[in-house]
């Protein structure tokens, strides 16, 4: 009876033990997890059930503002631009003087007459606020009124300038800028051969020649960088000037040189397309 028993206990145990087997095991509060909860782990997110990060990629990917991002910083870059404008206000003329009549052969005064002008520069600008640049233009018909031009004459000013600019705005999308250096002025031209010492002049006979001279001289101006990514304007004014020489050149060309060239002044204002990288 005994055996009977203990034959039939160990039947009960056995069957409770495979039907719990065939039953998932419950989990606790503490450690179960729905298989669509995802929380966060250092960044990514995680699924319990799989635990793979699948959001990595989506994580890395840049942001809208990222992706429109296109402008310069405070990184050092390179800049060019070419532009066009105009100069006014020169001056710096004196008259020739006969020596045996004591009249003079007409210098020139300041003028207020405009006259186009066209160039470039290249520059480097370190940190997006200090810099250095070259810049080069020309005036073909420089405004200049003298009794002994048969035309205009051209004037072109090669400069080498100290930056510096004001970043503002997003981007430094706008930028004021100063600079100022020092350089070479260079004036050619053609006149009437008329000899300062003669008291008449013949003008069926009268001649021309070709002259043409540099200076040592220098600028200073200022204006505004205006960018859309790469791409901008750049507009500028500026002052130029030439020192004055005391040659010994005593030829008409020299002479003519002498009273135009030697301290001539102007100022230009400029308008143009700019590229930075």
């Amino acid at each position: 009876m005994q055996k009977t028993g203990l034959i039939t206990s160990v039947a009960v145990i056995v069957g409770w033990s495979a039907m719990a087997a065939a039953q998932p095991l419950s989990q606790s509060p503490s450690t179960a997890a729905p298989t669509d909860h995802w929380v966060a782990d250092t960044g990514a997110n995680i699924d319990r059930d799989t635990g793979s990060k699948a959001s990595v990629a989506l994580a890395q990917q840049p942001s809208a503002a990222q992706v429109a991002h296109t402008g310069i910083e405070t990184t050092d870059h390179w800049f060019t631009s070419g532009f066009i404008g105009s100069n006014f206000g020169s001056g710096g003329s004196v008259a020739l003087t006969n020596t045996n009549t004591g009249t003079t052969i007409g210098g020139f005064t300041d003028s207020s007459t405009l006259s186009v002008n066209f160039g470039g520069e290249l520059g480097y600008v370190f940190g997006g606020s200090i810099g250095a640049e070259f810049m080069a233009n020309y005036a073909p018909n420089f405004s200049l009124n003298d009794a002994l031009l048969t035309r205009e004459p051209s004037v072109s000013a090669y400069m080498f300038n100290a930056l510096g600019v004001v970043p503002t705005g997003g981007e430094h999308r706008f930028s004021p800028f100063v600079s100022g250096g020092i350089g070479a002025i260079h004036l050619a031209t053609n006149i009437f051969t008329v000899v300062p010492t003669a008291t008449t002049v013949n003008i069926n006979t009268i001649t021309t020649e070709n002259v043409g001279g540099t200076q040592f001289g220098w600028d200073i101006g200022g204006g505004l960088f205006a960018f859309n990514g790469p791409w901008g304007l750049r507009t500028d004014v500026r002052y130029y000037r030439a020192t004055v020489n005391s040659n010994n050149d005593i030829t008409l060309g020299g002479l003519f040189l002498q009273r135009t060239l030697s301290g001539i002044s102007f100022w230009n204002a400029n308008l143009g397309l700019a590229f930075r990288w």
